[in-house]
């Protein structure tokens, strides 16, 4: 089964044990959060906890940056119009829509998709995604994410990426579902990664039916594992080096950590032993 929804899905409702497996929507933030630490994902997903950290102020002013320039894009690609909208923008945002102005982007040649959602279930689960931007042309499918942030991963980073892995394939799934001119191949399928901080340094991937069936061979492993997962209850991460700036740090070794070797504490904030006290000064 697959799908392109004519709106989004609703959320389940939240029970007070939490979600189940097949309760949640796994993307391509799930999964690279899984891999990270499954009992940060049971956390996140399956618990729902929310834990803001120290610096949450700025990561929410990133995030409300990165949507209004996704919000931009979004209605330039309806038509409308976006100028009137800048004015009321942070500089940063107008700088980036400058540079999106001056980019072939801004002039997609053919049939053009904006946050395009696409689902498709694969063993069992609900595997989603959200397409920033399909641009459908005779002989190709390509699919544009906008990137804000400030720093450009390496490609050899990127390729392993889930959402890199994801799209396509998804996009594939659900092909025979688009208005295409001629029959489908995964040739047809390419993903560009668009860096507004970064306009000369886009990560391209073209797609091929070779990588389609390794990327599904590796998600229908990395489902199996989960299921495996699920059965020891998400065991915490081996990699302790990962625990000492994560938010959920003492609900899982409590406030004076034991078993994190010392060098994997540089971020604890727990004090482990009493400040001394200075001598007093004799006069």
């Amino acid at each position: 089964m697959s799908g392109i929804p004519a709106a989004p899905s609703p959320v389940p409702p939240r029970s007070l044990e939490g979600l189940d497996l097949e309760q949640i929507n796994l993307s391509a933030s799930s999964l690279a959060l899984l891999e990270h630490c499954p009992r940060l994902f049971r956390y996140v997903y399956l618990e729902q906890l929310i834990w803001p950290s120290a610096d949450a102020f700025e990561h929410e002013l990133e995030r409300q940056h990165g949507q209004q320039f996704h919000r931009l894009v979004e209605l330039h690609s309806q038509g409308r119009e976006v100028e009137p909208r800048l004015p009321s923008l942070d500089e940063e945002v107008q700088q980036w829509w400058r540079v999106f102005l001056a980019s072939p982007h801004a002039h997609p040649q053919g049939r053009v998709f904006a946050e395009l959602p696409l689902w498709q279930r694969i063993e069992g689960f609900k595997l989603i995604a959200r397409l920033d931007q399909l641009v459908i042309a005779p002989a190709s499918l390509q699919i544009v994410d906008w990137k804000t942030e400030r720093q450009r991963p390496l490609d050899s980073h990127l390729r392993k990426n889930w959402q890199v892995r994801l799209y396509p394939l998804l996009l594939c799934g659900v092909a025979e579902q688009l208005p295409l001119e001629s029959p489908f191949r995964p040739e047809q399928v390419q993903l560009t990664l668009w860096y507004a901080q970064h306009p000369q340094q886009p990560f391209h991937l073209h797609y091929s039916a070779t990588a389609y069936e390794q990327d599904l061979a590796h998600l229908k492993a990395t489902l199996t594992h989960l299921r495996q997962l699920e059965a020891q209850n998400f065991p915490m991460t081996p990699h302790t080096e990962r625990c000492g700036s994560c938010l959920f740090r003492s609900r899982c070794y409590g406030l004076l950590p034991e078993g994190i070797p010392a060098e994997d504490l540089l971020d604890w904030v727990w004090p482990t032993e009493e400040p001394q006290q200075a001598d007093p000064q004799v006069d």
